[in-house]
């Protein structure tokens, strides 16, 4: 899930450099980054919430999420860094990071620590003190989401420090993820009903992703068009890549060893990507787009954007675990 979630998060960006249809863009955005909150939902640690100590938890993410956010914004903006850089990458929002160069794509992380230590709390309060099961409180959090994102009240609540704004959403699709946790290892759907189900969802996607009123979503601004709509793809485009998940697992065999380490890597792959993107597109003297499909041009800037960052994700997770939020954390009970 992690591998798919960080290629088309590739994708998407290898757009920016004009690759990709306008259409294409619009339903990976549709869904993508909701994907990648909701994996992180299903596959981080949490705490078993009995004699829970917040001193811990925090340290907890603060080390292995904000920390690792704080370093890479700053080591990503040395060459031109400035008074004005750091009180900016200390927002720590999409606007912020973009006005000073940094790269705007890490402003997931300060939206992710913030998120999991709602989580954290609102986890520990349901088991320590009600009976309720955690699904429960998709539809409250999704209600208290989708006020944030409503035109009359998202222009007051536009670039909150650390993503504030965003918070609700992703905190949505965490507390998705993390409620189908204890399902994703059962017994998966055969090909035979996967495949029916991967169609119909993928003209949903197609559809609602085609016909939503906004050029393209941007989580990262709070920027859904029409939230039924954003809804209807996120959530169908989330089941689709679970199924492609389990199909890739059962019936493609050598792909899955090599997803794997994708997926282990995913950390260092999306704070590094658009470096090799936007090196090999200046590479290239002529505009490939004039010679080749995007059929061609896409898969080939994916296959050597992941031969780029795969060793280097491998170097850093060895020597370097605090880049890649990968540090063992002394005297701390990895939960």
């Amino acid at each position: 899930m992690r591998a798919i979630a960080i290629i088309l998060v590739i994708i998407g960006h290898i757009s920016y450099l004009g690759f990709t249809a306008t259409v294409y863009r619009k339903l990976i955005y549709s869904f993508h980054i909701p994907l990648f909150f909701f994996v992180s939902g299903l596959s981080l640690s949490f705490t078993k919430y009995k004699g829970l100590d917040l001193k811990e938890t925090l340290k907890k993410r603060f080390l292995r999420i904000y920390l690792p956010f704080l370093i890479w914004a700053v080591l990503l903006v040395l060459p031109i860094i400035s008074l004005e850089s750091i009180p900016n990458i200390l927002y720590g929002t999409h606007e912020s990071l973009l006005h000073v160069n940094s790269h705007s794509s890490l402003w997931y992380l300060p939206v992710l620590f913030i998120s999991t230590i709602l989580l954290d709390l609102l986890l520990y309060w349901i088991k320590n003190k009600t009976k309720l099961k955690t699904y429960y409180f998709l539809i409250p959090v999704l209600i208290v989401a989708i006020l944030f994102s409503v035109p009359p009240i998202q222009p007051f609540l536009n670039n909150l420090p650390l993503g504030i704004n965003i918070v609700p959403m992703a905190l949505f699709f965490i507390l998705l993820g993390h409620s189908y946790q204890n399902e994703y290892n059962k017994k998966k759907p055969s090909i035979f009903i996967s495949l029916p189900i991967i169609i119909a969802l993928s003209a949903v996607v197609y559809y609602f992703g085609v016909n939503n009123d906004v050029d393209y979503v941007l989580m990262a601004e709070n920027r859904y068009g029409n939230i039924f709509y954003f809804l209807m793809t996120a959530i169908s485009g989330i089941v689709i890549c679970l199924l492609l998940a389990f199909s890739i697992e059962r019936y493609i065999k050598p792909l899955k060893k090599p997803m794997q380490i994708i997926g282990e890597n995913t950390f260092i792959i999306f704070v590094l990507h658009k470096y090799p993107l936007t090196l090999i597109n200046e590479l290239f003297t002529l505009d490939p787009a004039i010679y080749f499909s995007n059929w061609i041009i896409v898969p080939a800037y994916l296959i050597t954007a992941l031969a780029i960052c795969l060793p280097l994700s491998l170097f850093i997770r060895k020597n370097l675990p605090m880049l890649a939020g990968a540090q063992e954390i002394k005297n701390l009970k990895d939960h």
